[in-house]
């Protein structure tokens, strides 16, 4: 490399496999002609298939006639409504009380269905297994 520069030679100055700049300009003008292409055949597109989207008969969904609120609805006691509902939630797992009347459902408080569930076991599982006994209290 050194007998290069002491030499004089000019043309060592640079990679000779580069890619020359007119190849390089010809691929970034086709670049650019294939972007503004694919431009031109999205907009024909979107306005082809809005074009054959407005001949078609479809109705309006009955969705979109609904009129939203015009004030927003919102939840002023929030705390007050959360205790209400933790108290019927505790109201219902701890009472008795009909579920379906005509079937004959009826609901049990949680504790006397563990107790329940201790001392006959799970419903099903046949012969596989023996009840629990539940300890005497």
């Amino acid at each position: 490399m050194s007998e290069a520069k002491q030499s004089g030679d000019r043309g060592a100055g640079r990679e000779l496999s580069d890619l020359e700049p007119r190849t390089i300009a010809i691929f970034g003008l086709a670049l650019a002609a294939a972007v503004v292409a694919c431009l031109i055949v999205a907009a024909w597109l979107f306005g082809f298939f809005a074009t054959r989207r407005a001949q078609e008969d479809i109705p309006p969904s009955p969705l979109a006639q609904v009129e939203p609120p015009t004030t927003p609805v919102l939840q002023t006691k929030a705390p007050s409504d959360l205790a209400r509902l933790r108290a019927e939630e505790d109201m219902i797992l701890s009472t008795y009380g009909w579920v379906d009347r005509g079937a004959g459902v009826v609901r049990i408080p949680i504790d006397r269905a563990m107790h329940l569930l201790a001392e006959r076991g799970l419903p099903g599982a046949g012969s596989k297994s023996q009840p629990a006994k539940a300890k005497s209290q």
